[in-house]
């Protein structure tokens, strides 16, 4: 049946000269069944008819080329072809980050651009190649990797017992298990170089026939001094005490660093070639207007000299100290005043633990630290409380100092009142205070709550400038000062830190001196060094996880003898433990693979089998399987990947003549990632020389 409907609709005029207005007729058949009989057939021919027409008219016609537009396409590294290795543990080096102090910070931006910049390295305030140091302690090339981490932090040695170590907390192992343990193998790392030293260490030629003046022989004098001399010039360091190391040597105390680990590194740096002058003030026996127009350049890096007290009612009375006589008394003599005392010190920050810590083994009978922090706020690094704590310190978390009870002009006690809060809700230091107070007896009150410059004398009779906080006023990026000439870097002008900062300061001044000497620009087209952000994430569980995955516990003497004296409390890996533990690094951004097995672990089809350690001992991938047959392309493990050796490739013709050929072994893993095609194990592969 045919259902035959008619409709009228309007149309604008076409060209014709047709009016708006005019009708068209329009006739839609719709037709729910064919036409059949004769008329049906009829019309089928007379389609079939029309159709041909149309073919024989173009096919007589020229033939036409549709061209499409020209654009460059370039594959997606995300292709999810057949994955390869870009190298391998054992036969592909990893690459050291070297450079001469002036390009170095050229250097870390490329490979952060790039994505090529391991985040132990990046969250280093020095840049140290961290990834390099533990790649060769596992080679049990110990002595090199201290030589190579010395180029960034001048004291490996050192650093290697106080660094608070921020590249243990970007270290991607946090994300499995737990980070490598980098600042004890600095440790390892300056043991091994300790016994060779004498062979190693070569003085550098003053080439340049400059010479630059130093005050000041803390870290960030001595990091600039090494690059100065590195680039050719001569330096020389002033420092006020008989000994140098500036805080490293009156502030922190030995059982954490050693005198002779400090002195002996320092030692170093005049083998070096290094003139280095103690027991000299400038400002009073020399002035720095001395210096100024006796050498080519100056470069100020006093440090912090004073402790700052909190004004409270009876902080004149006899048995208040700052934080820094405290210790220089506890360092140089053994002896503060506290022995048989009882002691209070004020302050939550690592300063104020060292105090605490210091004060029971000069003889203090009780010990109590008070903050206005709460436990889990406390700005002092948690290891350092755990420390604390073991050793019988008593910690008083949310109180504020309000007054000092004095009987007879002498400290009594402290009178504390409860802190509800530290910050406001902008993060801005504003202690709020409730109405609890709280009286402890004692005999001693140590204020560590921060230290002050006193560059006063040193700058008199210049036109050097002092900001609010009186420290030097200085061009933020390259430590250039008022006055032509004249540098300043560390704690004299960033204020209270760490010491791989103050390192990192060093570092930038030495480049600005370096520019200066050689009548460039400071600023000009200067590459500064880039500040990565990392995420950070919950503590992973170690739950089910191998002991050999595990991180290297570092042996501690005993809490209960170790208070009473001031013998080392860490002491540090063995030469064998230390080459488990740098084992364990990924060498992340390497793109060599390093068998760590991440890949498999991820693989949601079990296709990946990894091994790795070859018989003779080498720290080597000796196995690595792929099979596509399994593989199901999602390109999970690519992504887990720490080193970004295991990569996508275009190669997505996969045929085969066989199913064995689908089996990728570690050579075939490592064949060429170019073109579409995949070889197969049948190919001609080069990949990975054995």
């Amino acid at each position: 049946m045919a259902v035959t409907q008619s409709e009228h609709h309007e149309f604008p005029p076409p060209a014709d000269g047709m009016h708006h207005g005019d009708k068209v007729p329009l006739e839609i058949v719709v037709s729910e069944e064919p036409v059949r009989g004769v008329a049906g057939f009829l019309a089928a021919w007379r389609s079939l008819a029309t159709g041909l027409g149309i073919t024989a008219k173009r096919a007589m016609g020229k033939p036409k080329t549709v061209r499409y537009p020209r654009e460059r396409v370039s594959l997606s590294p995300r292709w999810r072809g057949a994955l390869r290795l870009t190298g391998t543990l054992g036969v592909d080096q990893v690459a050291l980050v070297r450079s001469e102090p002036v390009g170095y910070n050229a250097v870390v931006d490329g490979m952060h651009r790039e994505d090529r910049l391991p985040p132990c390295m990046g969250n280093c305030p020095a840049n140290v190649d961290v990834r390099g140091q533990n790649s060769l302690i596992a080679d049990a090339r110990p002595v090199e990797a201290y030589e190579l981490v010395r180029e960034r932090n001048v004291m490996p040695g050192v650093l290697g017992r106080i660094c608070h170590h921020p590249c243990e907390a970007a270290c991607r192992r946090n994300d499995y298990d737990e980070p490598i343990a980098v600042r004890p193998l600095h440790r390892v790392a300056y043991e091994a170089f300790e016994a060779v030293r004498e062979e190693r260490i070569q003085a550098f030629e003053h080439t340049s026939g400059k010479h630059v003046a130093i005050v000041g022989a803390g870290p960030a004098g001595l990091a600039a001094a090494a690059d100065l001399m590195r680039l050719g010039h001569a330096v020389t360091v002033y420092e006020k005490d008989h000994m140098p190391g500036g805080a490293l040597n009156s502030g922190v105390p030995s059982y954490r660093l050693p005198r002779e680990v400090l002195h002996g590194e320092i030692d170093d740096l005049v083998r070096m070639g290094l003139d280095l002058r103690c027991n000299t003030r400038i400002g009073r026996e020399v002035p720095l207007e001395h210096l100024i127009g006796e050498y080519d350049a100056v470069l100020i890096a006093a440090g912090l000299q004073t402790s700052r007290l909190i004004p409270v009612p009876g902080v004149e009375a006899e048995g208040v100290m700052g934080a820094i006589p405290f210790l220089r008394g506890a360092n140089f003599h053994a002896e503060a005043g506290v022995r048989g005392k009882r002691v209070v010190v004020i302050g939550g920050g690592n300063v104020a633990v060292d105090v605490a810590r210091c004060a029971l083994r000069v003889g203090a009978t009780e010990v109590r630290q008070a903050s206005l922090e709460s436990d889990d706020e406390m700005p002092a690094h948690p290891w350092e409380i755990e420390e604390a704590l073991d050793e019988g310190v008593i910690m008083m978390c949310s109180l504020g100092p309000h007054e000092v009870i004095v009987e007879d002009g002498r400290v009594a006690g402290m009178k504390m009142r409860e802190c509800l809060s530290v910050f406001d809700a902008q993060g801005r230091f504003s202690p709020q205070f409730g109405e609890e107070y709280t009286d402890v007896p004692c005999d001693v009150v140590v204020f560590a709550v921060g230290q002050a410059a006193d560059l006063r004398e040193l700058v008199g009779g210049t036109d050097l400038m002092l900001d609010e906080r009186g420290n030097l006023k200085v061009h933020g990026s390259t430590f250039t000062t008022g006055h032509d000439g004249v540098f300043a870097c560390g704690e004299v002008v960033t204020g209270p830190g760490s010491c791989i900062g103050s390192i990192a300061t060093g570092h930038e001044a030495a480049i600005s001196i370096h520019r200066y000497l050689s009548d460039e620009d400071p600023d000009g087209t200067r590459t500064m060094r880039p500040v990565p952000v990392y995420d950070r994430y919950a503590k992973a569980s170690l739950d089910g996880v191998e002991p050999s995955r595990l991180r290297i516990d570092m042996p501690m003497s005993d809490p209960s003898e170790r208070a009473g004296d001031f013998r080392a409390v860490e002491l540090g890996m063995t030469p064998a433990e230390g080459l488990l533990e740098a084992a364990r690094c990924l060498r992340c951004q390497s793109e060599v693979c390093v068998a760590c097995g991440f890949c498999a672990r991820t693989c949601p089809d079990y296709a990946i089998q990894v091994k790795r350690n070859a018989d003779d001992g080498r720290l080597a991938m000796t196995s690595y399987d792929l099979d596509l047959t399994k593989c199901c392309f999602c390109g999970m493990c690519a992504e887990q990947c720490p080193t970004d050796a295991l990569q996508h490739t275009g190669q997505y013709e996969l045929s085969f003549y066989h199913r064995d050929l689908m089996q990728f072994d570690r050579d075939e893993m490592c064949r060429d990632g170019s073109g579409t095609r995949a070889t197969g194990a049948d190919a001609d592969r080069g990949g990975c020389a054995t």
